[in-house]
């Protein structure tokens, strides 16, 4: 039997709390990592999707991107990014592998700005164990990620010019 009860119950209710909070920050935190990895998320102030998808249409063509328009609804464009570089160098290593090089992506209308998610090609780093594949997922990601910033100070760019 236990002496002094109120003591025991403190210290059972502060476990109790400590362990909950460590299972809310951890859950949370595994989360946010897993959600980086799975998607491209950015967000690009004063400018409208219409323009940069427009813009993304001629960067495209320069970096061996081919565009497939999926869906086009007011401010929302569902668009397909494939490399056919990256498509062709994969599929001849690991046929398996080959979705690495095609890349979904929206763009809508954030209100003041543009909003991208994109799904991440690195995420090919974690599901396929292979060096070359790791490679060629982390360079294509860090490419797309360069595009797509590169496509909004382009943006930028052109307006400052037309003032």
């Amino acid at each position: 039997m236990i002496k002094n009860k109120p003591l025991a119950i403190l210290i059972g209710i502060g476990v109790f709390s400590t362990l909950f909070f460590l299972y809310i920050f951890v859950y949370g935190l595994a989360v946010r990592t897993v959600k980086s990895s799975v998607l491209m998320e950015k967000a690009y102030p004063k400018i409208t999707p219409a323009e940069y998808l427009n813009e993304l249409k001629l960067t495209a063509s320069k970096n061996n991107l081919k565009i497939i328009e999926i869906k086009k609804e007011g401010s929302f464009f569902l668009v397909q990014l494939i490399n056919e570089k990256y498509l062709e160098d994969v599929a001849s290593v690991s046929p398996q592998a080959t979705p690495l090089a095609i890349v979904n992506m929206v763009i809508y209308d954030l209100g003041d700005g543009t909003g991208l998610v994109a799904t991440n090609p690195y995420l090919w780093d974690i599901i396929y164990p292979n060096n070359y594949i790791d490679e060629k997922a982390e360079s294509f990601s860090n490419e797309l990620s360069d595009i797509f910033d590169g496509i909004y100070w382009s943006i930028k760019e052109k307006k400052k010019e037309l003032r």
